[in-house]
């Protein structure tokens, strides 16, 4: 099966809402979570694609989460949860890619697509962003729920890419953990103990993300980055 980059995003961080309200869907942040479609070809560097912004630094971006990317084969789904059609970049997301899913795509697995050597660093945890940018107090907690997250990469070849190329595989880790058995362990950690230590074998995880799975596995680790007011 061939796997594609479907549409390529980038996005700037720009403010939004209202500083005078104190309800959630209308009040005051900050985010580079719209991501517009561009045919340009651009640069992957160690940080992100050229032009793109995040907003908020500590939850994203940085070399372990340096892109984002999305199934194409959840479009479908979260167009119908949200009752309106959805354009490329809707999780907003970098990279839009056919063929693959959170299902078939592994933790640690690398990637090239154009002349970029991408490895699959961690799932993407859901906040509360995405839940303000569609007017949906439940979106937030629907793609958790789901455990259709995207995943994010590292880049280990910096080079081009753009929308039409080929995504391949190149290579995956001894330890085969999928981006959706390891959210629904996260999500379910009594049940699968055992996938959340077989994460922990996987070396090339982010560190940040190794640390919440070993709180998570004692009972630790807190959600309040996805809550929604």
């Amino acid at each position: 099966m061939q796997y594609k980059l479907l549409s390529l995003q980038i996005g700037k961080a720009k403010e939004y809402g209202d500083k005078q309200s104190h309800e959630f869907l209308t009040k005051y942040w900050e985010s580079g979570s719209f991501k517009e479609p561009t045919s340009l070809r651009l640069w992957a560097g160690k940080l992100g694609l050229e032009s793109d912004e995040v907003a908020d630094k500590i939850h994203h971006g940085g070399e372990d989460k340096a892109i984002f990317a999305n199934s194409y084969e959840n479009y479908k789904e979260w167009s119908e949860f949200l009752q309106k059609e959805i354009s490329f970049g809707a999780l907003s997301e970098n990279l839009t890619i056919s063929g693959l899913h959170e299902s078939s795509v592994c933790l640690g697995d690398i990637h090239k697509i154009g002349s970029v050597v991408l490895q699959v660093s961690q799932p993407r945890k859901p906040c509360w962003k995405i839940s303000k940018r569609w007017n949906n107090k439940k979106f937030t907690h629907e793609i958790y729920a789901t455990g259709l997250t995207g995943w994010y990469y590292r880049v280990i070849e910096e080079g081009f890419l753009g929308a039409g190329d080929e995504v391949v595989l190149l290579s995956r880790e001894a330890e085969q953990v999928s981006i959706l058995d390891a959210n629904m362990a996260f999500a379910n950690p009594i049940m699968h103990r055992d996938i959340l230590e077989k994460i922990l074998s996987v070396p090339s995880l982010a560190p940040s993300y190794r640390a919440s799975i070993e709180k998570r596995i004692i009972g630790e680790f807190s959600l309040e980055y996805m809550k929604v007011d």
